[in-house]
């Protein structure tokens, strides 16, 4: 069954979505960890009601290629949104990075459609989504079960049009 999944035509993306983000993330990111970025102020709202978190700002090539590699671990309030434009598949990896952390994809409109709790620091396995993705939150491990996210919780940002 898992060979079948692999084979659909968006996994196949995906796949290479990964392959060329990691080529991307070997070359673009030379001197890890990057310098903080812009920040600005996100919220969340989940059944728990609403969090702000400061989130830097993943906007240029490099940028996103070098996320938070190297970096210490994250305060419980702070991350990082990657922005997707067009919408897509969206897969990351943990290359470099030593703090796990919770990463929680968004559609167009705001909306959490896949959330990855904990993942492995300095892995190289691609995890992600096939799904149409607009942003990827970055937030330290632990604060999707926290603040108990789910499917369908709302993250609101600039970037997002509800």
């Amino acid at each position: 069954m898992l060979v079948m999944k692999a084979l659909r035509p968006l996994s196949l993306f995906g796949i290479c979505l990964a392959v060329l983000l990691s080529t991307i993330s070997a070359h673009a990111c030379k001197n890890p960890p990057q310098p903080p970025l812009r920040t600005e102020q996100l919220t969340l709202e989940t059944l728990r009601g609403v969090t702000e978190f400061t989130v830097e700002l993943a906007v240029s090539a490099e940028e996103k290629a070098c996320g938070l590699m190297k970096r210490p671990r994250l305060a419980a309030f702070e991350g990082m949104l990657f922005r997707q434009v067009p919408a897509g598949p969206a897969y990351f990896w943990m290359k470099n990075t030593p703090a796990p952390l919770d990463m929680i994809f968004i559609d167009a409109e705001g909306r959490i459609i896949h959330v990855i709790e904990h993942t492995t620091p300095y892995s190289t396995t691609a995890r992600g989504t096939d799904l149409p993705t607009t942003g990827i939150l970055e937030l330290r491990a632990g604060i999707a079960s926290r603040f108990a996210i789910e499917l369908g919780d709302r993250v609101t940002h600039r970037w997002f049009k509800p």
